[in-house]
This record gives structure tokens, sequence and C-alpha cells, in this order.
């Protein structure tokens, strides 16, 4: 019985996982927390349209200042068992174009880490790759 149980759960699990997977990473960026370098006071998933686009779109996480309008954190969190791509980093980077944060961090969180083409456009625009057992 626990075998049949068992097979219903394995395929819907990463579902499950991943909202878990982006609390948790919210928990990785408030641990790591430097003012000077981060100044954020608000952590949380942004969902809302896109006018270049007329579609909804969604950040995993948006970190921000209630205080300081010049800084904001973009992420994306994927609890997938391949590899995160590009396109992944492209998105997130034409996505936090929809703020008018002046200086923008950002952040990709990953089961299973980063394509090789990912981790050279993350060098390239600084973005910041943490794998689960990192964190």
């Amino acid at each position: 019985m626990s075998e049949m149980a068992w097979q219903g759960i394995e395929p819907k699990l990463n579902n499950f996982l991943g909202p878990a997977f982006e609390k948790l990473s919210q928990d990785y960026l408030w641990e790591h927390y430097d003012i000077e370098k981060m100044p954020f006071t608000k952590l949380g998933n942004w969902w809302g349209p896109d006018s270049r686009t007329h579609r909804q779109v969604g950040l995993d996480i948006l970190g921000f200042s209630t205080e300081d309008s010049s800084f904001a954190v973009f992420c994306e969190c994927k609890w997938r068992n391949e590899k995160i791509s590009r396109q992944i980093l492209e998105k997130l980077i034409f996505n936090s174009a929809l703020f008018n944060y002046p200086k923008k961090e950002y952040y990709l969180f990953s089961k299973t880490g980063f394509t090789d083409e990912c981790q050279k456009l993350a060098k390239d625009v600084g973005c910041h790759l943490i794998v689960f057992e990192e964190m």
C-alpha cells in the first residue's frame, strides 16, 4: 500500500516543494542580509501586469526598502531536476525592467545548479547563483 501511495505522491512532489523552496530562499536572503549591500526591508513574491507584453508576470522574490527607492533584489527560485538555463536569468532581467530601481541585485536559487551559459551570463551581470546544498 505504501508503494502505491508513493507512486501517486512522487510525480507531484516538486510542485509541493516549489513554494517551500521560495520560502527557504527568502530565509537565506534575510540570513545573509547586509544593510550596506542589500538595503531591503521587505521580501515577497510579486505578480502584476507587463504593459510591454500585455501579460501577467511574476517574480518569485522581490526585495525592496520602504524607505529607499534606489535598490531592489530580484530572484527566481527553481526546484527542478534540471539545471537552470540562461533563459531563466534573461527573463528575470527582462521582468526587473518593470521597476525603476537604479540599483538591482539578481539571485537565482536552484535545486540542481546552472547551465554553463547561465553561469556565464550571471558572471556578466553580477547575478548570485545559489544551489540548494549551499543553503
